[in-house]
């Protein structure tokens, strides 16, 4: 049998939705010899790969929104604004008087 069939046979295997060793049972195929097949033909497949033609696609990714940093915080019809470097124990003061309210 020559690389040709074997990897014909590898691939019908492959495609019967039937585990290797039950389709080798049902073939009449010993397992063990198509295991040696199987590998044959991966590592052949593994050298298409390795040595094809690598191809790149362009990607283009949407600018990020610019975030100016403020936080805007809405409790009930509390709005508080909290900048960059806010002192954030100020901050949890302030939250707790309008959690109390």
């Amino acid at each position: 049998m020559d690389a040709k069939e074997r990897q014909v046979l590898v691939a019908e295997c492959r495609a019967s939705g039937m585990t290797a060793k039950a389709w080798c049972e049902q073939k009449g195929i010993k397992y063990r010899q198509y295991v040696s097949w199987a590998s044959k033909v991966n590592r052949k497949n593994q050298m298409v790969i390795e040595h094809g033609k690598q191809q790149w696609a362009a990607v283009t990714l949407p600018k990020e929104e610019q975030v100016a940093g403020r936080i805007k915080l809405n409790c009930g019809k509390w709005t508080i604004h909290a900048d960059p470097g806010l002192n954030l124990a100020l901050l949890a003061d302030v939250l707790k008087v309008v959690d109390s309210l």
